[in-house]
């Protein structure tokens, strides 16, 4: 039984009919024509302010974007001109890139991409954490104040508006048929709105209206992607509203990144598109060279993954996730030590984890059809984890993460994994005009067994159900086995836990050639314990300084019995994509 996940907390409006379409986008469009004005007369008042208000605003990151968004400019230096080949490669954070060069001596932590740059990166196909940003830069813009103070005039209060629209078009095939399908075709607005920052606080949002097919939903949605305040009072730095917090050091695959849910049911082709904010609190108390982070999540969001289609007599029903009380909600702290030749941090994270697992809810006989109902649930873990960013010498970038899981109570609940450890160590050079990023990736599984499904000398089907009028307490106890073990099977394979030790590679890739207006790159991740590999292959054409154009593939391959065989013919799919910048 593999799952059809439906989210039940999403920040997002669902707007079925073409009246409320039509609504949604007067809206928005009155928005943008109403912001256009504010933003000019901002722009005119602004012409005497500070200069190191002004540049701020137009700074491009300096380094790799991070796929930590801890790190904060308080804490970091500026590494000097930005390498646009490694802006598109989901590097970590503050991990040092050494140029071909050998111009850098010490690693020098990434600046966080800012609103603008953001926009500057999508045109370009770049993946871009949105847990960083506005919250990391406005700090930076604070020290330059303190260092470049006015000779006496004071910038105005106002706010900047970008943002992109894009089209998308995703193509695979039927699931165990030989035919194409339209996997995703839709037109996407996204508006970002930049409160300038104050003294003692700014604000960012960012909102997106999509209209047209993901997966077997053809909808129109307006998602408020985040909206946060930023507050800075002294060494502590505040933020409060929805946000997207993305921790870890490695490329794509990040073992203390627990607090981020995902939705692979997004089709795009921009990795960061899939995570899923939240409403939460963080914090930053800033004692050079440490610094020490807390989190806290009041409300549960679960990770969603793509519809798949279920056995007969198979279907969901109603979510178990924690309710929205206080002793629910999730908890996380880490501290962070920041050097010139290295930087590390080592974090704890208490709460409900993003991805719940599958357990029986109700089933009927003697009727038919029979009715089997199954229900995503979340369960508790303590996840304790390090990382680290360095670099040998001037040639060569290295990181290193790891972490510890351990869900509670695992023992009695089919629908949580088994204790892990999961490490990654990884190095990265770029050679002029091309960047590398290669891992070495493990785990291991405590207290493993291997879940095998039903034994077939026992099993019940779901005829068999339909066909008894009532239940002896020994076929009573042969039917929930049969549906126990075959979601202890399906658990066991939707964690990736099927077998004890596992050994994992991955790499990226990136060439910009044509005056970097052409980027040809590529994603790869081989499981050699599972036999399970996936590959993303993606060119990208910055046809002007706003619009760009990209094509590529999303493929998935594996056995049967493992996560990336049963999603194969779902998520495979090659795309394109057109988009327009402003």
């Amino acid at each position: 039984m593999v799952a059809t996940c439906q989210q039940s907390e999403v920040m997002s409006t669902r707007i079925a009919t073409p009246f409320f379409g039509g609504l949604a986008w007067a809206i928005v469009s009155s928005t943008f024509l109403f912001a256009t004005g504010v933003c000019a007369q901002t722009a005119q008042a602004q012409k005497g302010a500070p200069a190191s208000v002004k540049e701020d605003t137009k700074r491009e990151p300096a380094a790799p974007t991070s796929a930590d968004s801890s790190q904060t400019p308080r804490s970091s230096q500026a590494s000097g001109a930005a390498d646009s080949t490694q802006t598109q490669t989901k590097s970590a954070e503050g991990t040092p890139a050494a140029s071909a060069s050998g111009s850098g001596t010490a690693p020098a932590a990434e600046s966080p991409t800012s609103a603008p740059s953001q926009a500057a990166a999508d045109a370009s196909g770049t993946s871009v954490s949105t847990g960083s940003g506005l919250f990391e830069q406005s700090q930076s813009a604070a020290a330059a104040e303190s260092t470049n103070p006015s000779s006496g005039e004071q910038a105005r209060p106002g706010f900047e508006l970008g943002g992109y629209v894009r089209g998308d078009m995703f193509a695979g095939k039927v699931p165990d048929a030989n035919q194409g399908a339209m996997k995703a075709g839709y037109g996407e607005l996204a508006l970002k709105f930049r409160v300038q920052k104050e003294k003692y606080g700014d604000a960012y949002a960012e909102v997106r209206l999509r209209d047209g097919l993901q997966g077997e939903t053809q909808s129109t949605i307006l998602d408020v992607r985040e909206a946060y305040v930023n507050g800075y009072f002294g060494p502590l730095d505040l933020r409060l509203g929805k946000q997207i917090i993305v921790w870890g050091r490695a490329d794509a695959l990040n073992p203390t990144n627990n607090l981020t849910p995902n939705d692979l049911r997004v089709r795009s082709p921009i990795e960061d598109d899939r995570r899923v904010g939240n409403i939460g609190a963080r914090a930053f108390l800033n004692f050079q060279p440490f610094r020490l982070e807390g989190v806290w999540m009041p409300l549960y969001v679960a990770s969603e993954l793509p519809a798949y289609k279920l056995p007969d007599a198979v279907y969901f029903g109603d979510t178990r996730y924690p309710a929205p009380n206080l002793d629910k909600g999730l908890g996380a702290g880490r501290i962070h030590l920041e050097l010139s030749a290295i930087e590390m941090s080592a974090s704890f994270v208490h709460g409900y984890a993003p991805l719940p697992g599958l357990t029986a809810q109700s089933y009927t006989y003697g009727v038919s059809p029979t009715v089997i109902l199954i229900s995503r649930t979340a369960y508790e873990q303590n996840v304790v984890g390090f990382d680290f960013s360095t670099a040998i010498g001037d040639y060569l970038g290295l990181r290193g993460e790891a972490a510890y899981r351990r869900p509670l109570g695992y023992q009695n609940k089919i629908y949580a994994p088994r204790p892990d450890l999961q490490y990654v160590l990884g190095v990265d050079h770029t050679f002029g005009s091309v960047s590398v990023i290669a891992q070495y990736l493990g785990r291991y599984i405590f207290d493993w067994h291997k879940e095998n499904g039903p034994d077939s000398t026992w099993a019940v089907s779901a005829s068999d159900l339909a066909g008894w009028d009532t239940l002896s307490p020994t076929l009573r106890q042969q039917v929930e086995d049969t549906i126990n073990s075959t979601l202890a099977q399906k658990n066991q394979i939707l964690f990736g836990q099927t077998e004890r030790i596992q050994h994992l590679v991955s790499g990226r890739i990136e060439w910009l050639t044509l005056d970097e207006t052409l980027s040809l790159s590529a994603l790869g991740v081989v499981n050699f314990s599972t036999k399970e590999w996936a590959a993303f292959p993606k060119i990208s054409y910055k046809i002007s300084d706003r619009l760009s154009t990209a094509i590529g593939g999303e493929i998935y391959r594996g056995p049967d019995n493992t996560l990336f065989g049963m999603v194969k013919d779902v998520l495979t799919a090659g795309y394109t994509e057109l988009r327009y910048t402003f």
